[in-house]
């Protein structure tokens, strides 16, 4: 399964994802996180979600996605899940 194909399962199924991404200082991150949403901004796909440990949202730039999986963690969600 895909980085966007595990991300929209955990959606569906209201279940949040571990997630591995390169930070823009180019340090390796990984954070277990409710996903959202996928938004365009300057020419950039950018994946949005909430971080559950940091209780805040974040968000990624899809290229610097290295791994994403679904959790059995279920949440309620905050905004509407278009993922």
């Amino acid at each position: 399964m895909n980085i966007k194909d595990a991300i929209a399962s955990a959606g569906r199924n209201l279940h949040t994802i571990i997630i591995t991404a390169r930070e823009d200082d180019g340090s390796i991150e990984t954070r277990e996180a409710e996903p959202y949403s996928y938004r365009f901004t300057g020419g950039d796909e950018k994946f949005f979600c909430y971080d559950i440990h940091k209780n805040g949202t974040r968000n990624f730039h899809v290229s610097k996605i290295i791994s994403a999986e679904e959790t059995s963690n279920s949440f309620t969600p905050r905004w509407a899940v278009e993922v």
